[in-house]
C-alpha cells in the first residue's frame, strides 16, 4: 500500500496539477530567505522568465535586491532538478506593491493617555528652597490634572 505522501507526489506530477507543483517549488525558494524576510514576504510568482518576490516593507525589498537575489540565482543554477519549471537564468526581482504602500502611509496616533496615580498629598520635607519650589510645582500640576480629569 502506498503512503499518502507518495500518492500526493504522484498527483502533483500529473499535467492538470502542474500549477500545484509550481507553487510547492516556489515555497521551497522561500527557504533561501532569512526568517524576518520570510515574514515580510507576501508572495512569489513566476511569469515570463521573471521570478518576482513581493514584500510588505521597502527595507527588506532593498536588501533582497542588493544581496540575496544573486544567491537565489546561483542556487537555481546549482539545483535545476528541484526547480524544473524555472529556466536556468530567470530575472529575479523584489518589489513592494503600490497599493500596499499607500495603505500603510496613514499615520495612526496610538498614544495612550496617562492616568495620574497620585492625589497630590505628600510631605515636602526639603530644606533647599529651590527644590521645595520644584516639588510644590509638581504638586500643583498633579492637582490641576486631577481637576481636569474629573
Amino acid at each position: 500500500m502506498k503512503s499518502s505522501q507518495s500518492i500526493i507526489s504522484n498527483i502533483k506530477n500529473q499535467a492538470p496539477f502542474k500549477k500545484l507543483q509550481e507553487c510547492s517549488q516556489l515555497d521551497k525558494i522561500k527557504l533561501f530567505l532569512p526568517l524576518e524576510m520570510r515574514k515580510s514576504l507576501l508572495y512569489i510568482s513566476y511569469k515570463n522568465n521573471r521570478l518576482l518576490f513581493a514584500f510588505n516593507h521597502q527595507g527588506f525589498c532593498a536588501e533582497f535586491n542588493n544581496y540575496i537575489r544573486n544567491d537565489i540565482k546561483e542556487s537555481l543554477k546549482n539545483y535545476p532538478d528541484f526547480f524544473s519549471f524555472i529556466s536556468s537564468s530567470p530575472e529575479i526581482l523584489g518589489f513592494v506593491q503600490h497599493n500596499f504602500l499607500s495603505s500603510t502611509q496613514e499615520n495612526v496616533d496610538r498614544s495612550e493617555p496617562y492616568n495620574e496615580n497620585s492625589n497630590g498629598e505628600f510631605l515636602n520635607l526639603t530644606k533647599n528652597p529651590q527644590l521645595y519650589e520644584i516639588f510644590e510645582s509638581i504638586r500643583a500640576l498633579i492637582l490641576k490634572n486631577l481637576r481636569d480629569d474629573a
